[in-house]
């Protein structure tokens, strides 16, 4: 490490990834064993070597180059595509089609990344609506580090410190709930915290025009903000607003997607109807869905080098996808995710520091009453082999892969009870 540039690196644990590793399970280069229930910040839904995944890398690692400019060119694996020895991005659209057509979408483009497919997707609806500059979004939210995706973020200042941002971009509070209490509020009543007071026809002090909002961007979960859920009566006035008035809807489902709240996307079960979303981590690539009437007609709007052309990435996103499927992953994360939320609210119980529980499938979060009790926590669990991470101020996420199983969630379990005994 001595010539990477100083990030968000995890110092006290190292992957060797020579060593044995499968499901939850990896080794570092001393041999020790660990329990991964951060899957990489949910960007590994399947763990460690899932076989029919590492056969097909396998076979894909011998070709080069392994990505190709895929806006310009097209690729195939054989002659007949239906045979389709080895997906390719074209067989990964027809996946997204499947995974979110009761979202009524039809088109999807690939990008690089969870951040490019924001950035995508905040220009496609600039291309849509020419006359509209103004942004709405949400505070401690995060989409990214690239300009535009961290213009709309502001989990934690350290990322934007010092940076220009995008102008024209409107930042409402995210009201959230936490444990049986929701953030109050009011609808219609004041612009700077209610959206549907905010848009008005005919604007007063404060106020936009439905005209003039480009998009709402909005996780339907906040995630590095702290895993935030949303008050419902709030989150219903977002969607009817943006509905009233034809403003696109993009949801972030970045890291609430692609089955880890035990649905395809957060939004289906919180009643969002998104006309975009983003999509990445768990998928290996980014990507924008959406409604075709959101996409450009004319060719060359949309583009990028790696673009559509990530062979291997695509491969294991379709085969990721199908496994989810064919194994019932979604009704798995359902299951288990109810069981280990239940069993760490015992925790609650019985810890002043534990400050709530809460989470859907298996995107779940333990707040601390203190920044410094989460810290002493995930310090000693990754002393004993258990590997979690942070979010937000003071909580600690609980990200296994989708395809866990009890008896290592009740490892997991078993770990932390021990790691809290300190605590008061």
């Amino acid at each position: 490490m001595k010539f990477a540039a100083e990030t968000t690196y995890h110092k006290h644990f190292v992957w060797d990834r020579k060593a044995p590793a499968i499901g939850p399970y990896c080794t570092d280069p001393d041999g020790n064993i660990f329990l991964d229930f951060a899957s990489h910040v949910a960007s590994n839904p399947l763990g460690y070597n899932h076989p029919k995944l590492t056969k097909v890398a396998q076979k894909l690692a011998a070709i080069d180059p392994d990505r190709y400019a895929g806006t310009d060119f097209i690729s195939a694996y054989g002659k007949d595509p239906k045979k389709m020895q080895i997906p390719t991005p074209s067989h990964l659209h027809h996946k997204i089609a499947e995974i979110t057509k009761q979202l009524g979408f039809n088109t999807s483009f690939f990008i690089n990344s969870g951040a490019e497919a924001v950035e995508n997707a905040i220009k496609l609806c600039f291309m849509a609506r020419p006359k509209a500059k103004t942004a709405i979004v949400f505070q401690k939210a995060f989409h990214g580090r690239t300009l535009g995706a961290l213009s709309m973020s502001s989990s934690k200042s350290i990322h934007n410190d010092g940076i220009p941002q995008i102008p024209n971009v409107v930042r409402l509070p995210y009201l959230s709930c936490k444990g049986d209490t929701c953030h109050f509020y009011k609808p219609g009543s004041d612009p700077t915290q209610s959206i549907s007071a905010l848009i008005s026809k005919k604007p007063k002090k404060g106020q936009i025009k439905p005209a003039d909002v480009a998009y709402i961007l909005l996780e339907p979960i906040q995630g590095e903000g702290g895993y935030n859920f949303p008050n419902p009566m709030w989150l219903k006035e977002i969607q009817e607003t943006a509905k009233k008035f034809g403003i696109p809807l993009i949801c972030d489902e970045i890291q609430t997607g692609m089955g880890r709240t035990g649905t395809w996307w957060a939004s289906q079960q919180l009643g969002l109807e998104p006309d975009l979303i983003t999509i990445g981590k768990a998928l290996r690539i980014g990507a924008v869905a959406g409604k075709k009437e959101l996409f450009p007609k004319v060719q060359g709007r949309l583009g990028s080098t790696w673009g559509e052309g990530n062979a291997i990435a695509s491969a294991m996103g379709y085969l990721t996808i199908d496994i989810i499927q064919k194994e019932n992953l979604l009704e798995n994360a359902q299951k288990l995710g109810q069981y280990l939320l239940g069993e760490l609210k015992t925790f609650k119980k019985q810890y002043k520091s534990v400050e709530d529980v809460r989470g859907m499938g298996l995107l779940i979060v333990i707040e601390f009453e203190t920044s410094a009790q989460r810290d002493k926590v995930a310090n000693a669990c990754l002393k004993k082999g258990l590997l979690l991470i942070g979010c937000g101020e003071k909580a600690l996420r609980f990200l296994p892969p989708l395809n866990v199983k009890k008896r290592e969630i009740d490892q997991a379990l078993e770990i932390l009870s021990i790691c809290l005994k300190p605590l008061p």
